[in-house]
């Protein structure tokens, strides 16, 4: 799939967009998902499998992310979009540098971090909309999927296949492995450590446990179709996954056997689950320690546009 033109995703940005009166409603599991090839955030009810439109946007809706008050972060063009869950009221929050990919919400620190995809970086942005940092890897190429909990962040590089760990708040990050390049999409941890990420070429999900100060890595979940940009991890480390390649979203187990395949989801790239919040933290992942450190800078902001194509 490719990206479409950067112009096409830049949102009518200043202006708030009204919807309809009163709170959104959520039920614990539901699970939003971005629409790749449209402009809706989908609703899919894990009980019944209905899949209905939560919000639309002027662009594509991209990373996807919650706060603790409830309210819905959407990457989309250049910037972060905020669905307010008390007006229903869709304000654009932040404008930055290069197309959007992964969105992250960290309750340690109450911030929002957005992978600049055009960029090659990773924006810190605070919940008024401030931009806190600009955080880039070194030996990068295409920055996509991150995900933070327990003040652990979680960053996958697409173009070259590496994941790496650090904090939300450190300085270095560590290389946990690599998958296929230019197929490297979601990644995430569970309450023990473990990191799993997507691979889009092989359909599959690998998972990389702590051994010895580094990791091993092993496939976890096999035979998936193009399993893209969305994968979330819940309290019972169950793993919620986009299978882009099937217009279907799956959840698996956390010892890997398949609960549930929802179809009928339209294109499905990023998602996030309500739950409302992971009430487990998770460990936190010391510093790379023996792992390979790689410095953390900061990131000018790049002329060249990158789209990847899946």
């Amino acid at each position: 799939m490719h990206r479409p033109s950067l112009f096409a995703l830049i949102a009518c940005a200043a202006l708030a967009i009204p919807m309809a009166a009163g709170a959104f409603a959520l039920n614990p599991g539901d699970i939003l998902i971005s629409n790749h090839g449209g402009s809706e955030v989908q609703r899919l009810d894990p009980v019944n499998g209905n899949v209905s439109t939560l919000v639309s946007v002027t662009g594509t809706p991209i990373g996807l992310a919650f706060d603790t008050g409830g309210n819905l972060y959407i990457n989309e063009g250049q910037g972060i979009l905020k669905y307010d869950k008390g007006t229903n009221i869709l304000t654009t929050l932040f404008t930055g540098s290069g197309q959007r990919e992964g969105l992250a919400f960290d309750p340690t620190s109450n911030h929002l971090f957005s992978v600049s995809f055009g960029g090659n970086h990773i924006e810190e942005v605070d919940l008024t909309g401030n931009l806190v940092r600009n955080i880039s890897i070194p030996n990068t190429t295409n920055l996509l999927g991150i995900s933070a909990r327990g003040g652990n962040l979680l960053v996958a590089d697409y173009g070259t296949g590496q994941i790496f760990t650090g904090s939300t708040t450190g300085s270095s990050f560590g290389l946990v492995g690599a998958l296929t390049p230019s197929n490297t999409y979601a990644v995430d941890i569970d309450s023990f450590g473990n990191i799993y990420a997507n691979d889009f070429a092989t359909g599959q999900n690998w998972r990389f446990t702590p051994s010895g100060g580094g990791y091993a890595g092993s496939v976890f979940i096999a035979g998936l179709s193009a399993p893209a940009n969305g994968l979330s991890i819940g309290d019972d480390n169950s793993l919620t996954i986009s299978e882009f390649g099937a217009n279907a979203v799956s959840v698996w187990n956390s010892d890997g056997s398949l609960r549930q395949r929802y179809s009928g989801i339209q294109n499905p790239d990023e998602l996030v689950v309500w739950a409302p919040l992971r009430t487990n933290p998770g460990p936190t992942v010391p510093e790379p320690g023996s792992l390979m450190l790689l410095g953390l800078g900061v990131a000018g902001f790049a002329v060249s546009r990158r789209f990847r194509q899946d």
